[in-house]
């Protein structure tokens, strides 16, 4: 496992952790906010706090997409696949 600050925002209470596997999650203070499995499936269930939406949207624009949509799929009970944009009901 690999972990990574968010660039420019290094003292943020935000970290990455990056798999061997291709998987990785959003860890905002000590919750884990954001999972994307081996496949590319993102599931996000709550924004949580005015900073975790920050780090959800710092998240969001490193796997090229937006907080906007994130928030979306929450909202509609959907994960995205962020390799090729599908998006399905919460598994």
């Amino acid at each position: 496992m690999k972990s990574m600050k968010f660039e420019g925002h290094k003292k943020a209470a935000a970290k990455v952790n990056l798999y061997d596997d291709g998987s990785m999650e959003l860890i905002s203070y000590k919750t884990t906010v954001i999972t994307v499995d081996p496949e590319g499936w993102l599931h996000i269930e709550d924004t949580y706090s005015m900073t975790t939406i920050k780090h959800i949207g710092w998240f969001a624009k490193m796997v090229g997409t937006s907080y906007q949509t994130l928030k979306s799929l929450i909202m509609d009970h959907k994960d995205m696949n962020i390799s090729t944009g599908e998006v399905r009901d919460w598994a």
